[in-house]
């Protein structure tokens, strides 16, 4: 047995959840010394700092990917066409900075709150590597956005798919936590 309380309710008749980080023993410790912090402790003895933080995580979501969608739906030509795509990231850039800010520091919190459940979801594995992948791509890639103030080339309505899959990967899977 685990020096964590929790262990005990693990069945090692079960298999892990495929893509879970229960896949990976070698996590369990990590997230077994998580579920005994003092935070950890104190979020999940209260009512109310669970909804509150994940009410703010899933704001920050829905400002980025407001802000997101905008620049893609005129990267791909559906729609603010006469703006270019440079001149809505240079409005909206810094309230995607805040928001990714936001959803890291908010997404720490909610883990924290959960290690457990986190550890045998379904959708907290696919969801880190979505969230890796897209903040990568966000601040590598994406800011070639700045450079397209007349013409859109092909590689920008690339861009605009990709960061559209990447971003709503992240939000799908994190909706799906709570049900797989």
């Amino acid at each position: 047995m685990h020096a964590f309380g929790w262990a005990a309710d693990i069945n090692p008749d079960d298999a892990p959840a495929r893509f879970a980080f229960a896949q990976f023993p070698s996590w369990f410790p990590f997230f077994g010394w998580v579920d005994q912090t003092a935070i950890s402790t104190f979020i999940k003895g209260t009512t109310w700092v669970f909804p509150l933080v994940e009410t703010i995580h899933i704001l920050a979501l829905a400002m980025l990917l407001g802000s997101l969608f905008l620049i893609d739906l005129r990267l791909l030509g559906i729609a603010i066409r006469r703006w270019s795509p440079a001149q809505i990231l240079e409005q909206v850039h810094s309230l995607i900075n805040v928001s990714v800010v936001v959803i890291l520091i908010t997404g720490v919190l909610l883990f924290i709150a959960e290690p457990r459940k986190l550890f045998d979801s379904a959708a907290f594995g696919p969801k880190m590597i979505l969230l890796a992948l897209a903040i990568v791509f966000q601040y590598t890639l994406y800011p070639r956005v700045r450079s397209m103030r007349t013409h859109i080339p092909i590689w920008g309505r690339l861009l605009a798919l990709v960061s559209l899959g990447l971003w709503f990967g992240v939000a799908v899977c994190g909706r799906a936590i709570g049900f797989v």
